[in-house]
């Protein structure tokens, strides 16, 4: 795996994969990924904020997400995993769970985070297809897709 990191706080790419690997959730602002195709559109950050929309952003917005309030990331998609006394989220928001391990990778139309917290592992993807009118969301946990 070829990984440039030149010293980078944040993050780095991975040039075998074309991701830019984000490994703290504590970015100064939301590093932000575009998913979409000709009709359906999101963004996603780091932290699993963002929003989405059908044909207009201005019109036809889906979820709501205040883009130009930043650094506020506080809309999003999350998943809530309750263990034990302990809920956290992989995507780190809104709750801001201290995990043991996180990573974010934005890829070309998709993005991925893998976080584990006491134990448990989960791992999450964001993307929309081409040809669908919606995004695709799959998470797993401990290596398999919750249902």
């Amino acid at each position: 795996m070829i990984c440039l990191k030149l010293g980078r706080k944040f993050g780095h790419f991975d040039d075998t994969n074309r991701e830019y690997v984000i490994d703290t959730p504590r970015t100064p602002y939301p590093w932000i990924n575009y998913l979409g195709n000709t009709q359906f559109f999101s963004l996603i950050s780091n932290t699993a904020g963002g929003y989405a929309f059908y044909t207009d952003a201005r019109l036809r917005r889906l979820t709501r997400y205040r883009y130009n309030d930043v650094p506020l990331d506080n809309n999003g998609r999350y998943f809530f995993i309750k263990d034990g006394e302990t809920v956290w989220n992989p995507g780190w928001k809104p709750m801001r769970v201290e995990l043991d391990s996180y990573e974010c990778r934005h890829g070309f139309g998709y993005t991925k985070f893998s976080s584990s917290k006491n134990g448990l592992k989960a791992d999450t993807l964001y993307m929309v297809p081409n040809g669908e009118k919606n995004p695709s969301i799959n998470v797993k946990k401990d290596g398999k897709y919750w249902r």
